[in-house]
């Protein structure tokens, strides 16, 4: 009795000194984190940052990251700009582009007119981009003495000015302004440098001429008003354009508000007519009337203007005509005016000089009229006919493509089609589902079939359009007839030289040509455009992985290269037991703990997908038998005989190693299994040899959180070995509790796998 009482306190003082030592060690560790937060305060309010701190940030390892929803990518050449918006109106003709085009040539160049420049961000960066300003700002000396602002300028700038000065008091004006005024419908404007004035007439008028009138009201009181307005036409004139001899019309306008309206009209025969002017009133009666007018209606003008587009259109020689276009502004004249000139000779007999010599000048002014252009049909002119047979609705009518020695019709130069790219992009299928294949992306079934609506009419698929249909190819994971339309495609004929390479480097690793895939990579290897070198940087460190080498993390930002950085640091082992033996494949370990379950086994996969949870094929026993293996280091396999108890009988082995727990059955494969389920990628090797086993075919299936199991995708390793059975652009992941995956090999057996979604 004294020796256990002996034994007891002996023990409770060695129970007393260990909690002790685990309080001192308790106590040490919250003083290192108390000065690790005074120093990080102490930092932070110094303005440094603790680079400790972010040491230890950087050592945390990222969670595996959700595949994102798949984008349509499209080559832009504005920034955010689709190619149907990419037309002559994204940047107009203004006065800033005309004082560019009319500057001297290697003289800085400023025009005052940069604020027309500002219609969209295009037109801006543009115009930012002729201007002779400095992107650096220089230093000015800006000086105010004696109410006066003196401003030195160390560079080029543009200096907005505005004074305030005093003006005379406006004299009481109305209750509400009202004018009628006359114009000639051909010439309705005239203009005065860049500014548009208003053309009216109020002298002589010409008889089976279309006049108009136009009624300006304004409302320039606080209140809103309603008037009834009474319109006529003038005495002995006849309505145009569905308009009327008298008509009354309600206006409503509100506080500081114009409203303005036109209507047509034409005097069949000269004389001397009268207008009843236009009335304006409201519930109290009269309030305001246009002033009176009087038409002098003639045969021929007094005073012509032969100055006039439409004098000169009409009555002026062709010389004349040549003359007004070459002075001025073809945006502003009616170009048809002249169309009945196209038709006839020349005077002089010259033929189609007078048509040759219209139409010229127009080209060298870059203008375009369809009426003008029609004539080519009746002069039987090849070239300008194809011009317009291309503007015409003939070309809308031909199909999708079309070529002959008239008539050319390109989609893309059309921008009927646009060549768009899909990306990330993973079916879950692997081979066809049914009689008919199905493309589940909505966005990419329509631009599919819309290539194929192009190719229909082509005699001949050309190269470029080859390439597009192999690049779809692969969109749907049909890579035989990816690889057959790529070999079609002749390198010197198409333009994308670069994409061209790096769809064959991808197809490369299909066919197993490394040596090709190699050699394209290091074509490319210093191209300057960093999207593209780390593209073919990528697959150059997947080429070094295959080779036995390790890879290199090209791109830090790019989701699948990081994952597979990750995917090779991370802590993992997977293991099987063949021939009485476990044979252990890991990385990052150094032992393991390894249990064994005698249990009864019965796998029918097809049935039972899940077996861990099958009550009804497996039966658990306390483990009898626990073991610690020591890991050899600087390798990745090591093999250990399991028990002799254990030899002749069905037994779960269950290993257990930084916090994963795993359990295998003991049958018979040759394969060598790695399951990285943190990032949701399983590498499969040959037992023996240790090489990749690639093509290996990979089935799983979930189980969703309700408890129903279902098919969830399916593929094949590739040329390293490893499969991504995660990744999927549908949103199953989301509703996945648990994996079952099944990995089948014609030489080196099957075997069945069971995973966790990895965490996000």
């Amino acid at each position: 009795m004294a020796e256990l009482k002996s034994e007891l306190g002996n023990r409770r003082k060695d129970r007393a000194r260990d909690l002790n030592k685990s309080l001192d060690q308790l106590r040490k560790l919250s003083e290192n984190d108390a000065l690790a937060d005074k120093r990080d305060a102490k930092n932070n309010a110094s303005g440094f940052f603790d680079m400790n701190a972010l040491g230890r940030r950087a050592q945390t390892r990222q969670y595996f990251r959700k595949l994102p929803a798949t984008k349509e990518w499209a080559e832009n050449n504005y920034y955010q700009l689709p190619i149907a918006k990419q037309d002559a109106n994204l940047i107009r003709v203004n006065p800033f582009w005309n004082d560019y085009a009319a500057s001297a040539a290697g003289q800085p160049f400023f025009s005052g007119n940069f604020i027309y420049a500002t219609s969209n961000f295009a037109e801006m960066m543009l115009a930012l981009s002729v201007l002779d300003l400095p992107f650096e700002a220089p230093e000015h000396v800006a000086e105010t003495k004696d109410r006066t602002l003196q401003l030195t300028a160390g560079n080029h700038l543009v200096v907005c000015h505005q004074e305030i000065l005093p003006s005379k008091p406006a004299k009481k004006g109305p209750k509400i302004l009202l004018s009628q005024n006359y114009f000639r419908a051909d010439s309705r404007y005239r203009h005065d440098g860049n500014e548009r004035l208003d053309n009216f007439v109020d002298d002589e008028f010409l008889k089976q001429i279309a006049y108009g009138c136009q009624v300006v009201i304004t409302n320039p009181t606080s209140s809103p008003q309603k008037f009834r307005l009474l319109v006529q036409v003038p005495e002995g004139a006849v309505p145009l354009k569905n308009g009327f001899y008298s008509k009354g019309r309600p206006i409503q306008l509100q506080p500081y508000l114009t409203t303005t309206f036109d209507y047509f009209f034409y005097f069949p025969a000269p004389g001397k007519f009268a207008i009843y002017p236009v009335q304006v009133a409201n519930h109290g009666g009269h309030v305001a009337a246009a002033e009176d007018f009087s038409f002098d209606v003639v045969n021929e003008l007094s005073k012509k203007d032969k100055t006039s587009w439409a004098w000169i259109s009409q009555n002026g020689s062709e010389k004349d005509v040549l003359q007004h276009l070459r002075g001025h502004n073809l945006n502003r004249i009616d170009l048809k005016q002249i169309a009945f000139r196209l038709r006839h000779q020349a005077e002089g007999g010259g033929g189609r000089d007078f048509y040759n010599r219209i139409m010229a000048l127009l080209e060298d002014r870059f203008t375009y009229h369809d009426t003008l252009w029609s004539y080519a049909v009746y002069h039987k002119d090849e070239d300008r006919m194809g011009d317009y047979l291309e503007r015409s609705a003939v070309a809308g009518r031909v199909g999708l493509f079309f070529e002959s020695q008239l008539l050319s019709v390109n989609p893309v130069e059309r921008k009927w089609y646009q060549h768009l790219e899909y990306k990330p992009l993973v079916n879950a299928r692997a081979h066809q589902l049914g009689q008919n294949r199905k493309i589940l992306n909505s966005a990419f079934h329509g631009q599919y079939h819309r290539l194929l609506e192009v190719l229909k009419y082509r005699k001949e698929i050309q190269s470029n359009d080859l390439l597009g249909v192999a690049y779809f190819m692969l969109l749907q994971d049909r890579i035989e007839e990816s690889i057959a339309f790529y070999q079609r495609v002749s390198a010197d004929q198409v333009t994308e030289k670069l994409q061209y390479d790096l769809l064959g480097t991808y197809l490369a690793f299909y066919r197993g040509d490394l040596d090709n895939a190699r050699k394209l990579v290091n074509r490319h290897k210093g191209h300057p455009v960093d999207k593209w070198r780390n593209l073919f940087a990528a697959a150059g460190s997947q080429l070094d992985e295959i080779a036995g080498k390790e890879g290199v993390l090209v791109d830090d930002e790019n989701r699948e290269q990081k994952q597979d950085q990750l995917a090779a640091t991370q802590a993992s082992y997977e293991f099987k037991v063949e021939d009485r033996q476990v044979q252990l494949s890991f990385q990052n370990l150094d032992h393991v703990t390894v249990n064994y379950y005698p249990m009864d086994v019965e796998l029918l996969f097809s049935r039972k997908p899940f077996l861990k949870d099958d009550t009804e094929h497996f039966t658990y026993i306390v483990p009898n038998t626990v073991e610690t293996i020591e890991l050899p280091a600087k390798k990745t396999a090591h093999t250990f005989a399991i028990p002799k108890q254990f030899h002749s009988s069905n037994v779960m082995v269950e290993i257990v190693a930084n916090g994963i727990r795993k359990s295998q059955a003991y049958y018979a494969n040759t394969l060598a299994v790695q399951m990285i389920e943190n990032y949701g990628q399983v590498r499969i090797t040959d037992q023996a040899k240790g090489e990749a086993l690639a093509k290996t075919y990979v089935k799983v299936y979930g189980k969703l959180a309700n408890g129903q199991v279902r098919f969830y995708k399916d593929g094949y390793t590739d040329l390293r070995g490893r499969f991504d059975y995660v990744s999927l652009n549908t949103g199953e992941l989301d509703n996945v509790q648990s994996f079952a995956i099944l990995i089948l090999n014609d030489k080196h057996g099957a075997i069945i796998r069971e995973a966790k979604p990895p965490k996000q």
